[in-house]
């Protein structure tokens, strides 16, 4: 079990990036979703010891974040951020060979050979295991940095935006990987793809200005906005009381605009949510409380915080 309790940030400039978060996880894959300047990249570095709370504190498998623990704790986190690039001028095996001395990974040399190519096989890359990094495309660069996370083993593998760049076919192969992995560790997906959560988690936690507004099944999400979600044509003026959350193609090449609204929207026809128009829905406007929900989006203004 990893958990969080109280947790704080607040920068010497006086951004509050996290407001007391109360957060914990201790088996498959739990989605962290935000728009930008949520305050996630903040929680990510937070726990994987890159950065210190100013209140709060880590627990890591009954084991807290004392100083005298660290090195411990760091043997148990797997990190894939999401700005990870290889050593260009190594091939994926020998980056993978630093990465686990690094690590001091306690394998003898021919051990660990064995690992790296096990990992390379699990990530699909054993045919470029010797082919240059800076050869290798943006999917097999994503995918040997999931590989460099888990050479040491770890008890728990957080992962920051993971899929952002990819191809459909190169994101569907991750998503697979993770998915794998989430059925032997706990695995923290932090992603504004919000396609990525439906396929992948069946729990979502929702960040906005620093604050977890809800952490449940998405599907909780969805039924909050059930009655709520109109479709009204793009050349149609959007009546007060009602929030855009975005657009639609429709026929004949017409599009109309979805909106969030309590209210009957005159001639506007009710419309079945996508998990994405579902959280866009609960981030713009305060919606049905649902269990979960630690502050309403009212409390959390998502334009105070900036990400760091």
């Amino acid at each position: 079990m990893i958990e969080v309790r109280s947790l704080s940030k607040t920068y010497p400039d006086g951004t509050v990036a996290l407001a007391g978060v109360d957060l914990s996880f201790g088996d498959g894959m739990v989605g962290l979703l935000g728009p930008n300047g949520a305050g996630k990249t903040t929680l990510l570095s937070i726990l994987t010891l890159a950065q210190e709370p100013t209140t709060g504190e880590r627990v890591y498998f009954g084991t807290p974040d004392a100083y005298r623990f660290r090195a411990a704790i760091r043997r148990m986190v797997g990190y894939l951020p999401q700005d990870f690039m290889p050593v260009s001028s190594l091939s994926g095996f020998d980056y993978l060979m630093m990465c686990g001395e690094l690590r001091q990974v306690p394998l003898r040399r021919r051990d660990l050979r064995r690992r790296v190519m096990a990992l390379l096989d699990v990530v699909e890359l054993t045919h470029a295991a010797k082919r240059r990094a800076d050869n290798y495309s943006g999917g097999m660069i994503r995918r040997l940095g999931l590989a460099q996370s888990l050479i040491h083993s770890p008890r728990f593998l957080v992962v920051d935006e993971p899929t952002a760049g990819l191809d459909p076919e190169e994101r569907i192969r991750f998503r697979n990987l993770i998915t794998q992995l989430a059925e032997e560790i706990p695995v923290l997906l932090s992603t504004h793809i919000v396609e990525d959560i439906e396929a992948t988690c069946p729990r979502l936690c929702i960040i906005a200005s620093g604050r977890l507004l809800f952490d449940g099944e998405p599907g909780e999400v969805m039924l909050a906005c059930q009655d709520r979600l109109w479709r009204l044509p793009a050349e149609q003026p959007i009546p007060v009381g009602a929030t855009k959350i975005g657009q639609r193609a429709g026929e004949r090449d017409a599009s109309f605009n979805v909106l969030c609204s309590s209210e009957p929207v005159l001639g506007g026809d009710l419309l079945e949510p996508t998990l994405e128009e579902a959280c866009a829905a609960f981030l713009a406007e305060a919606v049905t409380p649902i269990r979960g929900i630690v502050a309403s989006v009212a409390e959390s203004p998502l334009a105070s915080v900036d990400e760091t």
